[in-house]
């Protein structure tokens, strides 16, 4: 009987962490002790149930694979797994890590946390997108928030109908009624802003343009792009050597997007 227990013992702690790039990683959180595991490629996900957070971690790697298919990221790779906590509900989320009462969930370092709920995908999709962009990025990540938020939400509309369907009545009922011209949508911080319709109006504004230089340039004209502006280039500079037979400069972006919608 003793040995089976030792072996038990010695199977658990020996599995209790991965290694990944040359160091182990906890494969529990150990602010939730009661929570089990399920490991993927890119995530950790911890959960109450074993088969949900398998069901979730599948589900990060399809939004993961979405975005480098968006984006062309293949060749960037993470210093560390990302980990996902997800909590059983709105009322053990708020007491276990004391968010404000509208948070649907948040990121801290690299990890997301965020409860089960109907809205549990477009969460994850979203805040996937801004793990991968603050380590892609480094420092340039707060520089140009409407390209970040712009990519987020944009992924969070493709990973979810009802955001996505939010998002379109905003961009009909608001944006292509009162559009922030570019002059001021390069220097909103949404962070800095207490007006949910405001915010909200910025998030669909700037997915539509992300949307919008995905669909029409491609994948890798982005990445281009996005590579220009982690190398420190202007704006500016890193539109004209990234699309250089269609934008010079940002103002002829906004150009084309608006005659994209008819504007």
């Amino acid at each position: 009987m003793n040995k089976y227990f030792f072996l038990a013992l010695f199977f658990l702690y020996s599995c209790a962490s991965v290694e990944y790039s040359d160091k182990k990683y906890s494969l529990y959180d150990s602010r939730y002790p009661d929570y089990t595991y399920s490991e993927s490629a890119h995530f950790i996900v911890n959960s109450l149930s074993s088969s949900y957070a398998k069901e979730i971690s599948d589900m990060a790697e399809k939004y993961y694979y979405s975005l480098m298919m968006d984006t062309n990221l293949f060749s960037f790779v993470q210093v560390a797994p990302y980990r996902i906590v997800v909590h059983e509900d709105k009322e053990s989320f708020l007491k276990k890590t004391k968010a404000p009462k509208w948070s649907g969930g948040f990121i801290s370092s690299n990890t997301i946390e965020t409860y089960i709920s109907t809205q549990t995908p477009c969460v994850i999709a979203h805040e996937i997108t801004h793990l991968i962009l603050n380590e892609y990025f480094g420092d340039y990540a707060e520089i140009y928030p409407w390209i970040s938020e712009g990519l987020a939400v944009y992924q969070e509309r493709k990973a979810c109908f009802e955001s996505d369907l939010k998002y379109e009545k905003i961009l009909k009922s608001k944006v292509y009624v009162s559009l922030y011209p570019f002059s001021v949508l390069n220097n909103l911080k949404p962070k800095n802003n207490d007006k949910i319709a405001d915010v909200e109006k910025f998030y669909a504004q700037s997915s539509d343009i992300i949307k919008f230089l995905i669909k029409k340039e491609g994948s890798f004209k982005f990445y281009i792009f996005i590579d220009g502006l982690k190398r420190g280039l202007s704006l500016d500079f890193a539109i004209k050597n990234a699309y250089p037979a269609v934008f010079n400069d940002v103002y002829q972006l906004e150009k084309k997007w608006l005659n994209e919608i008819g504007k």
